[in-house]
């Protein structure tokens, strides 16, 4: 199984890479530190994305970062379809985008809280989870504009007559060789005095 695993995510196209590779980003960022600081008790406290008043928000974000993994390697293990083909580019928009709207309203509350207390830091846990949700949503709006480019494609392609396609082939045989040059025009009679 591991090596229909390996095998089927080397043939995984470029952006399907880069956008799981986003995810997995994010889902890294989620378990290192989003915020640290004193608290005016003088505890020093830290904070990952499963904490603090975010906690929520975390638990989401790795949830939807998770699902959208599950979209490509569940198939690639062997297990059923989670979304179908022709909704998975919309699906992984929409989760990408959800999750990318939830990771700054985390980073507006951790924020405010910075405000709020000023020993209390933003760590760059949160940072981490940014970046790989935009690269997620990025890619995931790239492979739903190629999704569709190519379903115009095939719309506008009219499949032709195979023997005319087969007349248009070009066969193996070499191409005949070019005629012969025409021989030279005699040369003209010019007088200088009649």
């Amino acid at each position: 199984m591991s090596r229909r695993f390996l095998r089927g995510l080397a043939a995984l196209e470029l952006e399907e890479k880069i956008l799981n590779g986003g995810a997995i980003f994010a889902i890294i960022g989620i378990f290192f530190p989003w915020i640290d600081g004193e608290w005016l008790s003088g505890t020093a406290t830290t904070y990952s994305g499963f904490g603090f008043y975010t906690a929520f928000m975390g638990i989401s974000i790795f949830l939807l970062h998770l699902f959208l993994l599950l979209i490509t390697v569940i198939p690639l293990t062997g297990g059923p379809v989670i979304v179908r083909r022709r909704n998975r580019e919309i699906v992984r928009v929409a989760a990408s985008a959800l999750v990318t709207i939830l990771v700054l309203e985390a980073l507006s509350v951790l924020t405010k809280v910075t405000a709020d207390f000023t020993r209390m830091e933003v760590r760059f846990g949160v940072y981490i989870t940014l970046i790989g949700s935009f690269v997620t949503l990025l890619y995931a709006y790239l492979r739903l504009l190629e999704q569709r480019k190519s379903q115009v494609q095939e719309l506008f392609h009219h499949p032709e007559d195979p023997s005319i396609v087969n007349e248009r082939k070009e066969s193996n045989m070499p191409p005949p060789p070019p005629p012969p040059p025409p021989p030279p025009a005699e040369p003209e009679d010019h007088r200088l005095y009649p």
